[in-house]
């Protein structure tokens, strides 16, 4: 224990140091929490797979985004092979920038309900017989535009009146949902629809390819797609991170070896009073200890400040940081492994030198 008390007296000594230091290492844990966050959020929105739905879509496309546009005559095939459900969907981007773009979907109002889950937040769902240009939104579509049930959403230059807010827990929660008949009347398709979303385990399996380059896929799939399209870049960040990290453990290397150094005859002292070599350890280790926890304090405060505050939105996408338990227990760890690596190199140091000597020597 006098040890450690005299490793807390020297951060104590030097107390602006110990409070850049510990800058220094929440530093990289703040990007590294909040770059956690916002992947565990991307991730949790976009890789959510529907085993009981497919979805028949042109291929090569993400049908439940954008790029798919098939015939009606598709349609008229799916139901020939006496599939018992068979629901056409609108999936598309509307808008002229990425500010004001919003992901459409337009649904057949007597089934839409049968092949996507959702709860009302507030306002009604969409039924069958309601009127043209109503809409109900994803709540975090609400939240970014400041939407509420009656207020008006210009879609495609045309006023839509918002009748209900649901949340999902899905990617489809930055949606406005509109009748099919409505959404290809916006967009001058006649009859021709984004995708056909039919049941698993009937006539179509996930794979199969149907002529005019049509192919049936999971439920979820385009999402994932999406996904993975944003990796390279996640990846990219995270070695900046550890990058970052190393040079706050070097960092903190340096200053520990310093303030050791000054304090060489002191420990001196210790060792000839019969302390061993692992009470030089502890010495060193609460120090690295202490100003690692300031900064992972620092690190997760400014982390959950940013993701309160920021958004990233795109394309009518936006990703929400979300700070589960996963991920404060993985910044913890990155923590760690920055004071075992700034505190082994002084500790690996102390221990080679005959403080006794150093002692004799004064």
């Amino acid at each position: 224990m006098t040890i450690l008390r005299l490793g807390f007296r020297e951060l104590g000594n030097h107390a602006r140091l110990t409070l850049v230091m510990s800058l220094a290492v929440g530093i990289p844990l703040l990007i590294y929490l909040a770059l956690d966050a916002y992947q565990t959020g991307l991730t949790s929105r976009y890789t959510d797979r529907y085993g009981d739905f497919l979805v028949v879509q042109t291929s090569g496309s993400l049908g439940e985004f954008y790029g798919s546009r098939l015939l009606a005559s598709v349609g008229e095939q799916l139901q020939a092979a006496q599939i018992s459900l068979v629901v056409p969907e609108i999936h598309t981007i509307v808008g002229t920038t990425t500010e004001n773009a919003v992901l459409l979907r337009g649904i057949p109002l007597e089934s839409y309900a049968r092949v996507e889950e959702y709860k009302m937040v507030a306002g009604r769902p969409l039924v069958a017989g309601d009127a043209p240009r109503l809409a109900m939104v994803g709540e975090r579509l609400a939240e970014q535009r400041g939407l509420l049930p009656g207020d008006p959403i210009q879609i495609r230059g045309r006023n839509f009146q918002v009748v209900g807010i649901f949340a999902v827990s899905t990617y489809a929660g930055n949606e406005a949902w509109i009748s099919l008949a409505d959404a290809q009347e916006l967009l001058g398709w006649g009859s021709d629809v984004s995708v056909y979303v039919i049941p698993n385990g009937e006539s179509f399996k996930e794979g199969d390819l149907l002529p005019g380059g049509v192919s049936v896929v999971r439920k979820g799939d385009s999402a994932a797609a999406l996904l993975s399209e944003w990796e390279p870049f996640f990846r990219l960040l995270t070695h900046i991170t550890g990058a970052v990290g190393v040079a706050a453990a070097v960092a903190l290397a340096s200053i520990l070896w310093r303030l050791a150094w000054l304090q060489r005859r002191e420990l001196a002292i210790l060792r000839s009073l019969g302390f061993n070599k692992r009470s030089l350890v502890g010495y060193l280790f609460v120090q690295g200890g202490a100003i690692s926890f300031c900064g992972f304090l620092f690190g997760t405060l400014g982390a959950g400040l940013l993701g309160k505050l920021t958004a990233v939105r795109t394309a009518g996408i936006s990703i929400q940081a979300v700070f589960d338990i996963q991920v404060i227990l993985s910044s913890l760890a990155f923590s760690m492994l920055i004071t075992l690596a700034g505190t082994s190199v002084p500790a690996w140091w102390l221990n080679r030198i005959n403080l006794s000597a150093l002692l004799r020597s004064e």
